[in-house]
């Protein structure tokens, strides 16, 4: 199966990338039944390092044994930004302070989605992720397991939030910068119309 010119291979790494998506319905249950059960609340902790452990094992493993592909570079990045908004989307139902993180990751991922296919549809390489989206995806999954496992002052919680804020931000403005870059290469209709061959001349009548 293909798409967007992109062959599917299912490889180990890309069967992690499934399974993080597949964790993300389990982790919203689980948090949102603690509200009347709180032991729960240690579980969907628990689903939320398990996917961070799968975003990190697809990637080693992936490099480590040669497993690098297109279908990984589109499902890594797609349950990465899935499992973020999942998870700020939760926090926000419970916590209003988490509310402009939420509108920063939907209009961040947003974004850089209709980008990533506006270059396939160009016929543009998926490029893997950049080393400041791995850092912001690793403080993003550090602190939200923080704040599900420890309890902490509002002054701690609304200033890891803002962390996590400003390294979405930092992490988007450096990936539009890329996208722009890549589009001011790319070649416009006119460009690319100009060098069609034009079409023979048709005989005049006398």
């Amino acid at each position: 199966m293909t798409i967007f010119q992109i062959k599917w291979e299912w490889t180990i790494p890309n069967l992690l990338s499934i399974l993080r998506l597949l964790l993300l319905p389990v982790f919203v249950v689980l948090y949102l039944m603690s509200d009347t059960r709180p032991e729960l609340l240690y579980w969907a902790a628990g689903v939320l390092v398990l996917s961070g452990l799968t975003d990190l094992f697809d990637g080693l493993i992936a490099r480590h044994f040669n497993q690098i592909s297109d279908m990984g570079k589109l499902l890594d990045p797609l349950a990465d930004k899935l499992t973020q908004i999942a998870v700020v989307l939760s926090l926000a139902i419970r916590h209003k302070e988490v509310i402009p993180l939420l509108v920063i990751c939907v209009l961040k991922e947003l974004a850089q989605a209709a980008g990533g296919v506006f270059l396939l549809r160009r016929g543009e390489q998926i490029r893997g992720a950049k080393w400041y989206g791995k850092v912001s995806t690793f403080v993003f999954y550090g602190v939200m397991a923080l704040i599900l496992f420890v309890p902490m002052p509002q002054g701690v919680f609304i200033g890891l939030i803002t962390l996590v804020a400003v390294l979405m931000l930092f992490a988007f403005y450096n990936y539009a910068k890329v996208f722009f870059t890549i589009r001011k290469d790319l070649p416009s209709g006119r460009d690319a119309s100009s060098r069609e061959e034009p079409a023979p001349e048709q005989d005049k009548e006398p």
